[in-house]
């Protein structure tokens, strides 16, 4: 995509991850995932065994996407650069009057505005990003984060005065199926151009996703993790890029330390993250897939039914052998995290 090389330093990060990486997570499940190594000439990552690699860009603005080609919602993804956004609606129409009395034709005017311009938003905004020209341009399977439903998002230390990062945990879907990730971005406005076409522009920096299937992102998140720390540069490739911007990469050089550490990110606030996000995610889960959750309170099993059964279950409950399903008690971890079954092929 389109770039401005100052922040070129933003490729180092990822020839650090193999220093950070953990190797698994707290909660010690089975992942089902075998990882193994890919070389790509310039660059090598673990990635799981089956999965497509691509590629685009170089340098500052190298991107890669790695996935599973039989469900695609299993993925890891590192994009130097995205952008630019607009920071306002305003700011796109001042650009198409600009072009109309002949100035030079923005190619970012599909872009669509990011107002205000945080993490968070930006990823909102993801959908629109991946079907621009530009994003089609430079990677036809760039990540379309459709309906992105952020359940929580932890600031984080910037990689330069100006900028903003976030680790977002978050909810999206492809399709009609439900996606669960982590993701590191990092955002920053850029300098007005004299008020031409780059004036109220911003760009994702750096951004890192993990993201599965949201039945099963809790158990294949250490793994993804660590797919992703091992991904690192042929060292000729990283003194290449060096050469050609010098001056960037020297003034700079705080950004690359700084980012290096994003995969431990990832995992630390994976496992230090607030329970009670775990049940919201759950939540936010069943009202988009129109389920609904009931539980056994003698066996503790947990079945899952289309919304709105359980008003017409209490109306003639005691037709049913197991005649005592109840919702789950909103702050109950242990049930909301808990498989839930096939009410309808168990019920009795």
């Amino acid at each position: 995509m389109k770039t401005f090389s100052w922040f070129g330093i933003l490729l180092l990060p990822l020839s650090f991850l193999t220093m950070v990486c953990a190797d698994a997570g707290p909660e010690g499940r089975s992942t089902g995932l075998d990882l193994e190594n890919f070389n790509g000439g310039f660059f090598s990552i673990e990635k799981p065994k089956g999965w497509s690699v691509i590629t685009a860009g170089s340098c500052a603005t190298f991107a890669f996407l790695a996935s599973d080609p039989s469900e695609p919602l299993k993925q890891v993804f590192y994009f130097g650069e995205v952008g630019p956004v607009y920071l306002s609606e305003q700011q796109r129409q001042i650009d198409y009057q600009y072009m109309s009395m002949g100035g030079y034709p923005s190619t970012w005017i599909d872009m669509p505005a990011v107002n205000p311009l945080t993490p968070s938003n930006f990823l909102k905004q993801f959908h629109l990003i991946a079907k621009s020209k530009l994003a089609q341009g430079f990677m036809p399977q760039f990540p379309r984060l459709e309906n992105f439903k952020v359940i929580s998002s932890v600031a984080q230390p910037s990689p330069m005065n100006g900028a903003t990062t976030e680790l977002v945990r978050a909810l999206f879907t492809q399709g009609e199926k439900l996606g669960e990730g982590m993701f590191l971005v990092t955002v920053a406005p850029m300098l007005p151009f004299n008020g031409g076409p780059g004036a109220g522009i911003g760009y994702g920096f750096c951004i890192i996703g993990i993201t599965a299937p949201q039945n099963e992102f809790r158990n294949l998140e250490a793994t993804l993790s660590k797919s992703i720390a091992s991904f690192s540069f042929g060292q000729s490739y990283v003194q290449n890029c060096m050469a050609q911007q010098a001056e960037t990469y020297k003034g700079i050089l705080k950004a690359g330390k700084t980012l290096s550490e994003a995969s431990d990110i990832i995992v630390q606030g994976w496992e230090n993250r607030n329970k009670t996000d775990d049940i919201l995610s759950e939540k936010y889960s069943d009202a988009t897939l129109g389920r609904e959750r009931l539980y056994d309170p003698n066996t503790k099993e947990v079945y899952e039914f289309d919304n709105g059964f359980y008003d017409k279950y209490r109306l003639d409950q005691n037709k049913y052998e197991m005649n005592n399903l109840q919702l789950l008690p909103n702050d109950n971890h242990e049930l909301w995290t808990k498989p839930p079954l096939d009410g309808y092929k168990h019920l009795k």
